[in-house]
C-alpha cells in the first residue's frame, strides 16, 4: 500500500519542523456518513470540507502535534462505515526561519 511506503519514508528522516498538508477522498456508506464525519473530525488534523448525501467527502489533514498526516489518514480505516479512502493530494515544505520552503 503506497500510504504505508509514505509514512515509512517520514518517519526514517523527519525533517526540521515539517508541514504535511494531505487532501483526501473518503466515501462512506450513506446511511452512517454523519457518524463517520464526526469520527473524522474527532481526529486531531483532520477537517471535513464537505459531504454528499452519498457519503462522499473531501477531508484535509496536517499534521498534528507528534503525528504525521500519513498516521492520522491511516486511521481512517479503522472507522466503521468507510468503504474507501483515497490520498489525492500532499503538499510537504519545510519551515525555516520563519519562511515556508518548497
Amino acid at each position: 500500500m503506497r500510504m504505508n511506503g509514505f509514512a515509512a519514508r517520514e518517519r526514517e528522516a523527519p525533517p526540521p519542523h515539517p508541514i504535511n498538508i494531505c487532501g483526501v477522498l473518503v466515501h462512506a456508506r450513506p446511511d452512517v456518513r454523519d457518524s463517520v464525519k464526526t469520527a473524522l473530525e474527532e481526529l486531531p488534523g483532520t477537517e471535513v470540507h464537505t459531504m454528499t448525501d452519498e457519503g462522499k467527502m473531501v477531508v484535509v489533514v496536517e499534521d498534528a502535534g507528534d503525528q504525521w498526516a500519513s498516521e492520522i489518514i491511516a486511521r481512517f480505516n479503522e472507522i466503521e462505515g468507510i468503504l474507501s479512502v483515497a490520498l489525492v493530494y500532499h503538499h510537504f515544505d519545510h519551515e525555516l526561519e520563519g519562511e515556508i520552503v518548497p
